[in-house]
Order: structure tokens, then C-alpha cells, then sequence
């Protein structure tokens, strides 16, 4: 009997867990798309995805690790200085953004150009 409360309590508390990550997850996605940024995906875990869906733009998703979630926006990286991206540096931070900003212009899509995180102004809807 203690061992079926033990497994019942750590279940209970993972559920609980994902319940909390994904609302904390809903409010940045409502106001993303409250603002007009295209989101991508909206995932609660991190990992392998375990199930997603496709409704409309976006793909909503529980990954095999509950520790965390995330969305992805796009123009989350906005370009360098000069408008393009940087030539690689030999700092392993630098390497990270400049990976992260390219893959970001990989998916971005006809008509996006005002729909980009970065591009919002702040207070504008």
C-alpha cells in the first residue's frame, strides 16, 4: 500500500508540474500571438516529443522531460548590428547566438517580416 501512495504521489506531482508549466507557457503564448508574432510551437517538457498536434500555425506538444516548456517565436534573434548575420566568433556565447539567429531565418516564411518578435515596438498591438 505505501509503495501504490509513493507512485500515486510522484505521478500526481508530475501531472501538477505540467499542469503549472504549460499555464505559465499560455501566457506567453497569448500575448505572442495577442501581439502578432507567429509561434511555431508551444511544448510543455523538453526532450523527444512524445505527442504534438498542428492547429493552425502552431504545434502544440508534450515532450518526454517535465522540467520545463517553452515557445518558439519568430525573430526572437534579430540580426546583427549591420543588419545581417555575424561572422562567427571564437567566443562559445557568440557561437550559440549566431546558431540560434540562422536557424531562426530558416523558418521564416513568406509575409512573416511583420509578424518577427523583433519587430514589435513595445505597447504597439
Amino acid at each position: 500500500m505505501t509503495t501504490l501512495m509513493f507512485i500515486l504521489g510522484i505521478g500526481l506531482f508530475v501531472i501538477g508540474l505540467l499542469f503549472s508549466i504549460a499555464w505559465h507557457e499560455l501566457g506567453h503564448l497569448s500575448f505572442a500571438k495577442l501581439f502578432g508574432i507567429r509561434v511555431p510551437q508551444y511544448m510543455v517538457g523538453f526532450g523527444p516529443t512524445i505527442w504534438s498536434r498542428h492547429k493552425g500555425e502552431t504545434e502544440y506538444g508534450i515532450k518526454a522531460v517535465p522540467f520545463g516548456g517553452y515557445i518558439r517565436m519568430i525573430g526572437m534573434f534579430p540580426p546583427g548590428p549591420d543588419g545581417r548575420l555575424e561572422a562567427r566568433s571564437t567566443s562559445p556565447w557568440r557561437g550559440m547566438i549566431e546558431d540560434a539567429r540562422s536557424a531562426a531565418y530558416e523558418e521564416l516564411g513568406p509575409g512573416d517580416e511583420k509578424r518577427m518578435f523583433y519587430t514589435r515596438a513595445p505597447g504597439s498591438a
